[in-house]
């Protein structure tokens, strides 16, 4: 009689490897299609761990691998995650499962494209810190902050640009006009002796030559003198 190799089996029940083997045992298990082997020898005989060496649960074919890609509805499932139930609102929804399988919900009137999009309604941006110069948004509170920090308190009569200009006379120059201005004035700690010309000043004040006598030398030629009155000394 021709000698047998008997392998152990399990013929139903559970898919998967027995919970032990011994070291080198074979097994197959008839559910699942798997040959296992018991690998490395613990205590008792048994094997330390099982692994699968082959069977027909093991590798799978192209044309097995093919038909259950092709039996997948990759609409439905894509529509199952892809919607209000799943997503939370429907940003995107399969339109047309032979050709076009992802397209933005109502994309021209409810959302704005990233390039130069064009905002509607109350949008809000952060509070951008006051000074930067940078090319981030500005909100209606920075640039708020910006005009109140530039006028700082002017009174309402000169907290524009407009007011300024009407105040300054409109003068470009306005610099130089009060600088010239300021030139031809007298200076007061001078005390009129920087007159360009005290003779003519003179003339104007009506004082005459008498404005340039001695108290105790007194010329007066020319006249009169009504109700004089001496009381003492010598006239």
């Amino acid at each position: 009689m021709a000698n047998r190799i008997r392998i152990k089996r399990r013929v139903s029940g559970q898919p998967g490897s027995p919970a032990t083997l011994l070291n080198g045992e074979l097994a197959f298990n008839e559910v699942d299609g798997n040959l296992m082997y018991g690998k490395g020898l613990g205590q008792d005989g048994n094997a330390t761990s099982v692994i699968v060496i082959g069977g027909d649960g093991t590798f799978a074919t192209k044309s097995y691998v093919t038909s259950a890609v092709a039996a997948v509805d990759v609409s439905s499932q894509l529509a199952n995650y892809l919607t209000t139930a799943n997503a939370g609102s429907t940003y995107l929804t399969i339109s047309s499962a032979s050709s076009t399988y992802l397209s933005q919900a109502s994309a021209s009137s409810t959302y704005a494209p990233l390039a130069s999009p064009a905002l509607t309604g109350s949008p809000t941006a952060p509070n951008q810190t006051a000074g930067d110069s940078s090319t981030k948004i500005a909100n209606t509170s920075f640039v708020m902050t910006a005009v109140a920090n530039l006028v700082n308190g002017a009174p309402e009569a000169l907290n524009t640009l407009a007011e300024l200009a009407t105040a300054l006379g409109s003068d470009a120059s306005f610099s130089t006009t009060i600088s010239a201005s300021i030139g031809g004035k007298l200076t007061k700690a001078s005390n009129l002796s920087d007159l360009t010309d005290a003779a003519t000043a003179r003339t104007n004040l009506g004082l005459g030559s008498m404005a340039t006598q001695a108290s105790s030398n007194v010329n007066i030629t020319g006249g009169s003198i009504d109700n004089l009155v001496i009381d003492s000394g010598t006239f």
